[in-house]
């Protein structure tokens, strides 16, 4: 663990890190790599490569969830995100059933599951003085 503080801003930008990544791979305003990959193959290369490293952070981003939060608190911040979700819908006078803005209600649910698997290990050690460590067998 480093010895540099974490505060706001470490969360702050592990979110924003988090929605980048989320969006960019699908969004439904039209602007994803999704959507780019299904305009045709002009630029077969870069658009592999761009694949693969989305999927690449993707896949690091989940692993990380899934070791520190587990199974149980996955779904407490599923949840959480969702009632939290559905509060501010309703507040809003937003529909709950049009397509796009449940799509985009579950998207930012994603980010936000990121957002904690990627923030607990920091706010664990912060709050509790635990350092969390990953055992690698050769």
């Amino acid at each position: 663990m480093s010895a540099e503080r974490f505060d706001w801003r470490g969360v702050v930008s592990r979110a924003l890190f988090a929605l980048f990544i989320v969006f960019a791979i699908y969004n439904p305003s039209g602007t994803s790599y999704v959507h780019w990959v299904l305009e045709g193959f002009d630029w077969f290369w870069v658009k592999l490569a761009t694949g693969a490293a989305l999927v690449a952070i993707l896949g690091v981003m989940w692993r990380t969830t899934r070791g520190v939060l587990g199974r149980q608190g996955i779904l407490l911040v599923v949840a959480f995100c969702l009632g939290l979700g559905m509060t501010v819908l309703h507040l809003s006078g937003q529909q709950l059933l049009d397509g796009d803005t449940l799509l985009m209600g579950l998207l930012v649910c994603l980010s936000g599951l990121f957002t904690a698997g990627l923030c607990y290990s920091h706010l664990h050690h912060r709050l509790g003085g635990i350092a969390h460590t990953e055992d690698i067998n050769k």
